[in-house]
């Protein structure tokens, strides 16, 4: 494979706004594992001894700054509809922005015809999809039970509950729906950024992010492209999303992560976005680049029949 050069880097971790951030924690071995917070989800869900579906005995994760911002205008987004679109494109965006901005092509001119976008990311239920859900499952629900259970409830009292929940779950229209479509992170990204070439998802689970920068490298090493934008991104935080890695026994039961360890005993979930922008290394030092890192090869392999998927 040729030698890729990494020109671009840009991310937002628990912990870490930004590349210098998370840089000095690494320098300064932080911590950035917590306990939930209340706005991911209520601490009564938590229940360490418990095994019932809606009840989590892991209560432990890293989780991004919620007051990282996001400038709709600066990116053609509108406004009322910042709220209801899944985090995972917006924050992708920016962040995706930032590292070509990183590596100085946010001013440099570059083929944005052989430019391309792969964005790793987990296909998991997310609270935007699960809302929409609700405004189309759950409202005509609990008309219908309103009905069952009190035959001369009037209408007007059903009106009123059904207008109360509407108005609880967030906005949903035409500017909303393309922003629940999980596989569409990479799209808005190419689209908002002009970039002509390839724009996709992959979902690899865990190994996502990893598996985009392969696919990004394989892509200039085979002169398919000359700039690639990778990188991956989770937020999904939803109960959903907890429920299911609880029962699956996934998440560790004393909160802590141990990687290749004997005492390891599950993982811990965490929030973040990270992009970086890949060159042919021959390209970059044509042109000038800033070279972070040079990716001398990439593989990739499963456990075929082992204890686990």
């Amino acid at each position: 494979m040729s030698r890729i050069a990494i020109v671009g880097l840009a991310c937002l971790f628990p912990g870490a706004r930004d590349l210098a951030s998370f840089w000095q924690n690494i320098v300064d071995g932080v911590d950035a594992i917590t306990e939930v917070p209340e706005s991911r989800w209520d601490h009564s869900f938590y229940d360490p001894n418990s095994t019932a579906v809606d009840r989590f005995y892991c209560n432990r994760g890293g989780f991004v700054d919620t007051d990282a911002t996001f400038d709709p205008l600066a990116f053609g987004v509108v406004p009322n509809a910042v709220d209801a679109i899944e985090p995972e494109q917006l924050l992708t965006l920016k962040i995706g922005y930032e590292a070509l901005k990183d590596a100085g092509y946010d001013s440099k001119p570059f083929s944005r015809d052989r430019t391309g976008v792969i964005v790793g990311r987990g296909n998991y239920v997310s609270a935007g999809v699960l809302r929409l859900e609700q405004h189309v499952r759950l409202l005509p629900q609990v008309e219908r039970t309103l009905r069952d259970l009190f035959p001369d409830l009037p209408e007007s009292v059903i009106d009123a509950a059904r207008t109360k929940l509407q108005k609880e779950l967030s906005h949903y229209g035409p500017d909303v729906a393309s922003g629940l479509i999980p596989n569409l992170v990479a799209s808005r990204l190419a689209n908002r950024l002009d970039l002509h070439g390839p724009a996709f998802t992959i979902d690899a689970a865990c190994a996502s992010a990893a598996i985009a920068i392969e696919q990004g490298c394989s892509s200039l090493a085979n002169g398919e492209t000359d700039m690639m934008l990778v990188g991956g991104v989770h937020l999904s935080h939803d109960l959903t999303f907890w429920a299911t890695f609880c029962q699956l026994g996934a998440l560790s039961r004393n909160g802590v992560s141990r990687p290749l360890s004997a005492d390891a005993d599950g993982i811990l979930a965490g929030e973040g976005v990270g992009m970086a922008v890949l060159k042919r290394l021959d390209d970059a030092l044509a042109d000038g680049d800033r070279i972070y890192a040079v990716v001398e090869g990439v593989g990739s392999s499963s456990d075929g029949r082992s204890s686990s998927l």
